[in-house]
């Protein structure tokens, strides 16, 4: 009987490969790391399979991918597309970066660091909620791709920079003498209202992204489903609050009126708790 294949990297049984030569490595993070080993224990000089690739660093790769998702979206991004825009082979990105996951997880702490904490404390908790809002809002502005990763969800993930934009909000209550669930319960309000109008934005320039520019989406007017929406006594209170208040959308005046109201929602609630704020 045959001995059974293992991964050369981490020694996990390998299912034997139906065509081709046998299988080596179980995962392509494990076949990185592979490469990653005989790096460190090659000879200074040796080229690696032809492909040294020495303007490489994580750096650039990660810059280049934040490149490609601001342009396209995380569905344009792939390591073949960011290794052909640095002019290398895509086996050696995973010489600096173990997977695509790995990459985006890279790509949001650096694209969090494009927008920096507030170095000051705030004046009070209202303006330091407007100072997080804002820098949010502008975050998401500046890479729309970033908002399905840093979205509230039950589901714990660990982000240094997110915990560190986190932190940051959270330091609005000092001096309030809240319980840390009642903190929670307000920024959870919060972060809520401004993600969920940035869904708004976000969706819009991914529609862009996927009709090529906003001149080819526009030039496929008339919008019949519009009109048929604005048609006289059609819809008369739908039709003539859209018409008011979101033709055309301004998106920014929405999202600081709406902030506006959350924000006393919370100063309601907090002098009925009897805060000082």
């Amino acid at each position: 009987m045959s001995e059974q294949p293992v991964c050369a990297s981490c020694g996990k049984t390998l299912e034997p490969a139906e065509r081709g030569r046998p299988r080596r490595y179980c995962t392509r993070a494990c076949q990185a790391r592979a490469y990653r080993a005989r790096r460190v224990d090659a000879p200074a000089g040796v080229p690696e399979d032809g492909d040294s690739a020495p303007h490489l660093s994580v750096e650039r790769i990660v810059r280049a991918g934040i490149d490609v998702a601001d342009a396209g979206g995380l569905d344009a991004l792939s390591m073949r597309r960011v290794a052909t825009d640095l002019g290398a082979s895509t086996m050696a990105l995973y010489r600096h970066v173990a997977s695509k996951d790995d990459l985006v997880a890279l790509m949001v702490e650096a694209a969090m660091a494009d927008v920096p904490l507030p170095d000051a404390p705030p004046r009070n908790w209202r303006h330091g909620l407007e100072r997080a809002a804002y820098r949010d809002w502008e975050l998401y502005h500046r890479h729309p791709w970033i908002l399905s990763r840093v979205l509230v969800t039950t589901r714990a993930h660990f982000s240094p920079a997110l915990a560190a934009d986190s932190e940051s909000a959270f330091s609005s209550f000092d001096g309030l003498g809240l319980e840390p669930a009642d903190a929670f319960r307000y920024m959870f309000m919060f972060a809520s209202y401004v993600q969920g109008v940035a869904l708004t934005y976000v969706s819009d320039v991914e529609a862009e992204q996927q009709a090529g520019s906003t001149a080819q989406r526009t030039a496929h007017a008339p919008d019949d489903e519009r009109n048929r929406l604005f048609e006289p006594g059609a819809y008369p209170r739908l039709g003539p609050a859209m018409r008011a208040g979101a033709d055309p959308w301004d998106l920014d005046a929405l999202f600081a009126s709406g902030l506006a109201g959350v924000l006393d929602g919370i100063a309601v609630d907090l002098a009925r708790r009897g805060i000082e704020a």
